[in-house]
């Protein structure tokens, strides 16, 4: 439980410290929104924050939760599923492409997670348990954000491609692999 306040207190702070940071001349506005990330094992909902540092450079924060069901991806554990809570920080460039914009950026997730999972014991007998972990996952992303007409809100879509490193483990090993997604985003100025 500690951690896991740990971890909101370091978003919340460092989200604080670079939202009052900010010199709006050299800003493109800041953006608020809602996304959903999907990858094989599982799902992210988050809520958005994205102040620009210029016209082509912003800073991207998330808050959310990861909801995994492993399947027979880990090669671990029979089944491993779970969920926990965490957060992002992010870096994009912007690229003006017709009425829309593409996107490139570099984020990095850290995630609290409880995973229950269940295996083959020794003696052929089933086995189960849960452990606590927390994730580092850095990803690459990139995608194309479009604008919705007669609003500063735009919507967009992104792929990406990173790794779940388990950096802390409380109980028994869990799987960590490459991870590849794709998020809907939707986000408007504030």
């Amino acid at each position: 439980m500690k951690m896991k306040s740990l971890v909101f207190s370091f978003f919340l702070v460092g989200l604080a410290h670079f939202v009052s940071a900010q010199d709006a001349s050299l800003t493109g506005g800041t953006h608020l929104g809602l996304s959903v990330q999907a990858y094989p094992a599982g799902v992210i909902p988050t809520v958005n924050l994205e102040t620009y540092l210029n016209d082509t450079s912003s800073l991207l924060f998330r808050l959310g939760a990861n909801f995994t069901d492993r399947q027979d991806f880990s090669d671990v554990n029979v089944t491993e599923e779970g969920s926990g809570f965490g957060g992002s920080l992010g870096f994009r460039k912007h690229f003006p492409l017709k009425t829309g914009k593409i996107v490139a950026g570099i984020l990095t997730d850290l995630w609290s997670l409880e995973i229950d999972w269940t295996d083959i014991g020794p003696a052929d007998e089933p086995i189960s348990g849960t452990t606590d972990i927390l994730v580092l996952q850095p990803y690459l992303e990139g995608g194309y954000f479009l604008p919705i007409k007669n609003s500063s809100s735009q919507i967009g879509l992104t792929l990406g491609f990173g790794r779940e490193i388990n950096i802390v483990t409380d109980g028994d090993e869990v799987a960590q692999d490459f991870i590849a997604s794709i998020a809907l985003q939707f986000m408007f100025g504030l």
